[in-house]
């Protein structure tokens, strides 16, 4: 027979129909006693081992379910412990590397510095130099204008036999000499002033007197032509009114930087002195109109 037969078969097989009052009589059959459900329930609820039994299927995943989180907890601290110090490690990395770089242009820098440092020397060495060398040929021409006037001294102040045209002549001749000896003053007080500036900053003298170790004697501060005034002895005994010329930059910062600014005037002669230590003779009186003056200074136009 073929599983086809076999099922077919099955199929149409009698069905058995269980006798009458069977239920009834099963029912019947069974006896339970209120003791015997009494002691089974009693059973069942007493005792850890029934409270267990009853219960483990919940607790048991609970308990798995809670152990996987304290796990997780725990590890989750320690991965936040390991990122801070990690974190940590970079800062103390990071400030490694910017004090290394700090020190490397701290060092740069005071290298820079003192090459800055030498260089201004140098410039300041050859400034000196320069300024030497000026002063020099300024005390050069200056010997040279103290020597002719005293050879101008030396000669008659009025000879006898000598006609009106020889005298006016003599006059004249007089006149320069005492002319180019209040130039010889102008200069040195340049030079004086100079010299006091040299050791503040470039800064001019405030009065004739503070440059008293520079002039060495108040009979450079009165004109040779000068006849209303009277010689001081020492600078002890010197005032304003023991000097002819007149002093038009004291103390001022910004007269060193301006050399065509007139410095000293006499107003016998008209010369000028000027802050780059030169004098121009007569010019006051000559040519007034090359004296210019503006922002209250008074300056030399050199045309």
């Amino acid at each position: 027979m073929n599983f086809d037969e076999i099922e077919k078969r099955l199929r149409t097989s009698p069905q058995p129909k269980p006798p009458a009052g069977l239920k009834q009589r099963l029912v019947a059959g069974i006896r339970l006693t209120a003791a015997t459900d009494k002691s089974v329930f009693a059973t069942g609820q007493s005792g850890i081992g029934g409270w267990w039994r009853r219960w483990w299927p919940a607790l048991a995943p609970a308990g798995i379910s809670l152990a996987c989180t304290v796990v997780m907890v725990v590890q989750q601290m320690e991965a936040r412990e390991l990122r801070r110090g990690n974190q940590t490690f970079k800062h103390q990395i990071a400030e490694a590397q910017a004090i290394a770089a700090r020190s490397a242009t701290s060092g740069n820098q005071a290298q820079a510095a003192a090459i800055a440092a030498a260089q201004t020397t140098q410039e300041e060495i050859s400034r000196l130099k320069e300024r030497a060398a000026q002063l020099g040929s300024s005390i050069a021409r200056l010997e040279k204008l103290q020597a002719e006037n005293e050879a101008l001294r030396k000669q008659p102040a009025t000879p006898t036999g000598l006609s009106e045209d020889e005298l006016a002549a003599l006059a004249k001749a007089k006149e320069k000499a005492l002319s180019i000896n209040c130039v010889n003053h102008l200069k040195q007080i340049g030079l004086a002033v100079h010299v006091w500036a040299q050791d503040q900053k470039d800064v001019f003298p405030p009065n004739f007197l503070s440059m008293s170790n520079e002039l060495n004697t108040p009979k450079i501060l009165v004109c040779p032509a000068e006849t209303n005034r009277i010689v001081a002895r020492s600078f002890s005994d010197y005032t304003d009114a023991n000097s002819s010329y007149e002093y038009l930059t004291p103390g001022d910062p910004e007269a060193y930087s301006e050399p065509r600014r007139v410095l000293t005037r006499c107003p016998i002669h008209g010369n000028i002195g000027l802050c780059d230590g030169s004098v121009q003779r007569g010019v006051a009186k000559e040519h007034p109109e090359w004296l210019v003056e503006r922002d209250g200074k008074l300056y030399f136009r050199a045309d």
